[in-house]
């Protein structure tokens, strides 16, 4: 009896630049072997022929593992959901026919023939592709046709018997979480500037005029290892203050003359922040050339200020080598739209990023875009993309077109692709520069079939153990304060210390979230509920302050112990504004897949939202943190959280 067609469970779809967008079906199968190779080179595959001809049939792809001959029928659709299901018995039995008859003169000696089949489907926003192997197999060259074995397993979905023949096209180089929390540009000036310091301290230190004590500097000890940290950390409280003033921000370390005032703010913090522990606790750091360091402390404080001397000097050459010489990652954009433009600006803006904007190849039988003075130029035809990626060493091609459906140039990227060159949607760029994703031109299918939205058991593990043990600290250094902060709160107005709210949690339950009153208690009785605004009538003395200094959310800690919340996630809000806003902003319930946070991207990255427009743009960067969810980027987000509160940034 003929087996069923095959049915698999497709695990993931392929998004990979060389298959982005919806061939026509004229164009689809030459596309499809075509990526087929490719998949199967990558795989481990040697792909020997296409389109191979024989008297029993024609072979879309013949390759070979070892000894094992395979011969690959390639199915490439864009409209139907399963291109496997026109694979039948028939074609099967030619392609078994034709593998038997070539088996005698292949070399080497076959060890087992096989047939594979690869579906292509073409789908408007890339390309899914499933690799069902092994449906007939034989044994060496020379068998009766009767002697192969349909492999049953394989028709009926997956897994199969090799669950290993599962194979993607890769996804393009999408930018790593480090990446994205620190651009590579970015965290080699912050390494570069550590190595300066710490190496301005550990000379200073150990070496005359300045020591006082005799030591070896080149010797291994566990003294120089205990110098050393010392000398790191010492450099990191210094960049710490250098990230303070917004020193590692482009658009401010760029402009000269704020670069050197803000050094010397910079400067001054640190020399304070080091003056006060070392005399304070000068057994925190270890300098075995100085003989008393708390005696010793102008010379500490002295060669900060040297290593900020040397820090001024390297910004100036960092930024001469790298903008000067234009030495970064050569882009072009493909497309003729307004989001094209937007996006070529985007990058010559933020060469911090490590990307230089060459310009912008148009899209064939549309106008060409208007640019502005500045703006990265117009470059050749899109027929002259290959020739023109040669030429001047781009090594990616991001596609910004106006129209996919039918349009985007297949042939061309995949030349670019096969070239070396990176090709990648609008989109993934668009992220890698600001931190958020791009609503307005989002499609349903980059979600669910892009990288990221990973919920890895091990990361939710260590989430929530971060959050245990933050609400755990934080509750406990925070008791007195908060005695201090209800008092204060009893002593100016009526109504209970803390304040209970409905807000809408993980999966859409509703919770009690708890805070320290900071309004009227009948804030909201004639109103009903309203966005909180910029010096709220509503808003007690105290409250104001409590708001500012962020010290009202502290009793959140007890909804992150009792699981209601997390420590980082996007924050909640009450059921009557979520209502609204779903119906508004479009992909708004996806913030409720994880718990909400007492801080969050959206948090350090956009001032209070008291509006729908607010809202929506929050909403870019919290499902950012959704798609990139990370420990490492916990920690991140928790670090610029302490950067927000202590400069009063976004409190209302």
């Amino acid at each position: 009896m003929t087996p069923p067609p095959p049915q698999p469970s497709r695990r993931r779809a392929d998004r990979t630049p060389a298959a982005v967008a919806a061939a026509t079906p004229r164009r689809s199968g030459a596309d499809g072997e075509r990526l087929a190779a490719a998949v199967l080179a990558r795989a481990g595959y040697r792909v020997v022929a296409r389109d191979l001809r024989t008297t029993a049939a024609e072979i879309d792809l013949l390759v070979r593992r070892g000894r094992t001959w395979i011969a690959v029928e390639v199915k490439a659709r864009t409209d139907h959901p399963a291109p496997e299901r026109f694979v039948d018995a028939e074609r099967l039995g030619r392609l078994q026919r034709a593998l038997t008859a070539l088996a005698p003169s292949l070399r080497p000696v076959p060890a087992e023939l096989r047939i594979d089949v690869v579906a292509v489907r073409w789908l408007s926003s890339g390309a899914e592709l499933t690799h069902f192997p092994s449906l007939r197999r034989a044994p060496g060259p020379g068998v009766a046709t009767g002697t192969w074995r349909p492999n049953e397993a394989a028709w009926y979905g997956w897994p199969t018997t090799d669950p290993r023949s599962v194979v993607f096209l890769p996804t393009p180089a999408m930018p790593t979480l480090a990446e994205q929390i620190i651009p590579r540009r970015k965290l080699l000036l912050i390494l570069c500037e550590n190595l300066i310091f710490s190496l301005v301290l550990l000379v200073g230190t150990t070496a005359p005029p300045l020591s006082t004590h005799s030591f070896h500097l080149f010797e291994p000890s566990l003294e120089l290892v205990k110098c050393v940290l010392s000398c790191v950390s010492i450099a990191l409280i210094c960049q710490a203050s250098l990230s303070y003033n917004d020193l590692y921000d482009w658009k401010t370390s760029q402009n000269r003359a704020e670069l050197g005032n803000r050094l010397v703010t910079a400067c001054g913090y640190s020399l304070v922040m080091m003056a006060l522990l070392a005399w304070i606790a000068p057994s925190l750091f270890v300098f075995p050339g100085l003989a008393n360091t708390r005696a010793e402390t102008p010379k500490l404080i002295l060669l900060i200020a040297i290593g900020f001397a040397f820090v001024y000097l390297l910004r100036h050459a960092f930024h001469w080598f790298f903008y000067k010489w234009r030495f970064g990652e050569r882009v072009v954009v493909l497309g003729s739209s307004d989001e094209a433009v937007q996006l070529a600006r985007m990058i010559a803006d933020n060469p911090m990023a490590g990307f230089e904007a060459l310009g912008i190849v148009g899209e064939p039988g549309i106008p060409a875009p208007t640019l502005k003075e500045g703006d990265p130029p117009l470059l050749a035809e899109l027929d002259s993309l290959r020739s023109l990626c040669r030429a001047e060493g781009i090594s990616r091609v991001v596609v910004a077109l106006r129209e996919r459906r039918g349009r985007v140039p297949v042939d061309r990227l995949l030349e670019c692709r096969m070239d070396g060159v990176v090709i990648e949607e609008r989109e993934a760029m668009y992220e890698r520069l600001t931190g958020k994703l791009a609503l307005e031109s989002m499609r349903p299918s980059y979600l669910i079939y892009g990288q990221g939205f990973g919920k890895h058991p091990v990361s939710t593990v260590l989430k929530r153990l971060l959050d245990l043990v933050a609400a755990l600290v934080g509750i406990t250094l925070s008791l007195v304060p908060c005695l201090l902060v209800a008092l204060a709160i009893k002593a100016t107005s009526r109504g209970p210390v803390f304040f209970l709210q409905e807000r809408t949690g993980q999966d859409g339950r509703t919770f009690r979230l708890v805070k320290f009153r900071t309004m009227r208690t009948d804030a909201e009785r004639d109103s009903g509920p309203v966005w909180a605004q910029k010096n709220d009538a509503r808003v007690t003395p105290v409250g104001r302050f409590l708001r500012l200094t962020r010290i009202d959310e502290i009793p959140q800690f007890w909804n992150i112990l009792l699981g209601q919340m997390s420590f980082v996630g996007p924050r909640p809000e009450r059921p009557h504004f979520v209502e609204q806003l779903a119906h508004k902003v479009p992909f708004y319930p996806l913030r409720h897949t994880v718990k909400p946070g007492l801080t969050g991207w959206a948090q350090v990255r956009h001032p209070y939202g008291a509006s729908i427009d607010d809202a929506q743009e929050k909403l870019r960067y919290d499902l950012y943190y959704i798609k990139n969810m990370n420990p490492l980027f916990d920690l991140n987000i928790i670090y610029r959280t302490i950067t927000v509160i202590l400069g009063a940034k976004g409190a209302r």
